[in-house]
């Protein structure tokens, strides 16, 4: 297992934008897989206003887009918080940032 967190960063205007924030984050490479893990939470209330999709953009040391992740979170079923985890496939990979973002779906 290998840490790469300090190579996260996070659109916190994207964030404001959809009126949520991401929380606790982490990313590790295991067993071939770059997990992002943290936490969706709102700023306020505890009904999600729109669907959200969550992307991770994982770029090289010549910033090149080198491998994605996604998960989608419908605001019907969404309650307060919710706690992900996001694989990206990684081969021996020069990675150099990690970046995670949401975005209306």
């Amino acid at each position: 297992m290998k840490d790469v967190t300090k190579t996260l960063e996070r659109l916190e205007a994207f964030e404001d934008r959809l009126e949520v924030r991401l929380e606790s984050l982490s990313a590790l490479i295991e067993h071939g897989y770059l997990n992002v893990r943290g936490e969706l939470h709102l700023k306020s209330g505890m009904q999600l206003q729109r669907n959200i999709q969550l992307f991770v953009a994982v770029y090289d040391s010549m910033s090149r887009v080198v491998a994605t992740g996604e998960t989608i979170y419908l605001a019907e079923n969404f309650f307060g918080f919710e706690v992900f985890e996001i694989p990206v496939g990684v081969e021996e990979l020069n990675l150099a940032r990690i970046c995670i973002y949401p975005k209306p779906f």
